[in-house]
């Protein structure tokens, strides 16, 4: 294996995991950063987990309730008594996300910071530059391998007891679960923690549905000259960028579309779509690196056109995004790596549209 070759994407994949104030409640757009430190000490850090622990009992159990809404009309796909076993397998992972959380280092301030501007950091702007310099790095996801090595046993252990029932809606069930749960406890945070949270939900949520590592390993199996690596490579970095994108065009083209969950443009919505695009993203790489559309053939397909209809959301939509995707890729790529790209969007576009008549 080439370890070598899949550090670019590790990397990239670890950059994902930073404060995602998509899913923050912004109440405020100022942090006191003096707060900040005193919170991701070993004492700031316990309150802030104690607290988090709190809430799982209750917020778990609610999103059990609020999915079990959405998805109750279809037939067996988690059984009305199933949920609360459910709540706490999830329950579990957050507690084991919690320990994780517990063992990192406290924050400390750069020491190019002088004393006059010390006098400023209790109201820090979440947009401002300093912010993004000196804030956002520090406080993203350990070494993200590191934690997906500590919670693949819990995450394994609740695809063998819920997602292998035979109906791939159980992850759809599941996922929306996870995001309703960290939803609603990051809700009743202070924005402080809030900030320090997010990653760390954000990892968990996509550990279910998007295949990140599986991009790494199947990286590993490439040369350092390997072209589909380098164009992998070059746009996995832009993935959150090409999601938001892709879902303000779809936005503008379906106004009025409302699913079971919502319109498109509703916050919640909004936060799964991009998380949805993202995982599209995910497969089709993971199919280039692999030379072979199989993943998405069976896996991302049949999850689709199971999930996306049962939930009210228009094939036409779905459909539709993977040539929005192909624009964007096209801003960003090369001519000679859309040509090498081709094949593998094009049989996408097919599969998908086979879906339709099924």
């Amino acid at each position: 294996m080439h370890n070598i070759t899949a550090n670019h994407l590790i990397n990239s994949w670890q950059a994902r995991y930073t404060p995602d104030f998509s899913t923050l409640t912004l109440k405020e757009d100022k942090i006191n950063f003096h707060e900040l430190m005193k919170l991701t000490s070993s004492k700031g850090r316990e309150k802030t987990a104690s607290e988090v622990q709190r809430l799982l009992d209750l917020k778990c159990e609610i999103a059990g309730i609020r999915s079990n809404i959405i998805f109750s009309y279809i037939p067996n796909i988690v059984k009305l008594t199933d949920y609360k076993h459910l709540s706490q397998y999830i329950q579990q992972i957050y507690h084991h996300l919690m320990e994780i959380y517990k063992q990192q280092p406290p924050l400390s301030l750069p020491a190019s910071i002088s004393n006059t501007e010390k006098v400023f950091l209790s109201a820090v702007n979440i947009s401002g530059d300093f912010f993004k310099q000196w804030v956002t790095p520090v406080v993203r996801l350990p070494t993200v391998q590191q934690v997906f090595r500590e919670l693949q046993p819990k995450i394994e252990q609740l695809r063998i007891e819920h997602l292998s029932t035979g109906d791939r809606r159980a992850i759809g069930f599941v996922s929306t679960q996870f995001h309703f749960s960290t939803t609603f406890i990051l809700n009743q945070l202070q924005l402080s923690e809030q900030v320090l949270l997010s990653p760390y939900f954000k990892f968990v949520e996509e550990q279910v549905c998007i295949p990140w590592q599986r991009v790494c390993e199947a990286a590993a199996q490439h040369t350092p000259g390997s072209r589909k690596l380098a164009l992998v490579q070059q746009i996995l970095p832009a993935s959150g960028e090409i999601a938001v994108n892709v879902h303000r065009r779809a936005c503008q083209m379906y106004p009025n579309h409302r699913s079971r969950r919502g319109k498109l443009n509703e916050q919640g919505v909004k936060a799964s779509s991009i998380r949805d695009i993202e995982m599209f993203q995910a497969y089709l790489w993971l199919c280039v690196l692999e030379d072979s559309m199989a993943a998405i053939e069976k896996e991302l397909l049949p999850l689709c056109v199971l999930v996306f209809p049962s939930i009210d959301v228009d094939w036409e939509l779905v459909e539709q995004i993977v040539p929005l995707l192909i624009d964007e890729f096209r801003v960003r790529m090369k001519p000679e790596q859309m040509l090498l790209l081709q094949p593998y969007t094009e049989a996408m576009q097919q599969l998908f549209g086979d879906a339709s008549h099924i």
